[in-house]
């Protein structure tokens, strides 16, 4: 496992609404400023990671998108919010 790889596992196994910061994750875990940062950056990418402007970078839960595999016409002219002209 690369540095990297356990910074990000490090910030995955932090509680839902745990502050970070990059001078904290490399003190914590003896790597380099950069190191922590890139990190930091790739778990937002991530989706489990957001920076908040004035308040930080807080640890998240990753919300999971879904599929839709059917929509009925109901639920498309709530999407559109528009009116259905035809169909049943």
């Amino acid at each position: 496992m690369t540095k990297h790889e356990g910074i990000i596992r490090y910030i995955y196994k932090l509680e839902v609404g745990t502050k970070i910061s990059v001078r904290s994750v490399a003190t914590s875990l003896k790597v380099s400023d950069g190191t922590a940062y890139r990190a930091i950056k790739d778990a937002e990418s991530m989706g489990f990671v957001s920076t908040v402007p004035r308040i930080g970078t807080v640890r998240i839960e990753k919300v999971e998108k879904k599929n839709i595999e059917t929509l009925t016409y109901a639920e498309v002219v709530n999407i559109v919010d528009g009116s259905a002209l035809g169909g049943k």
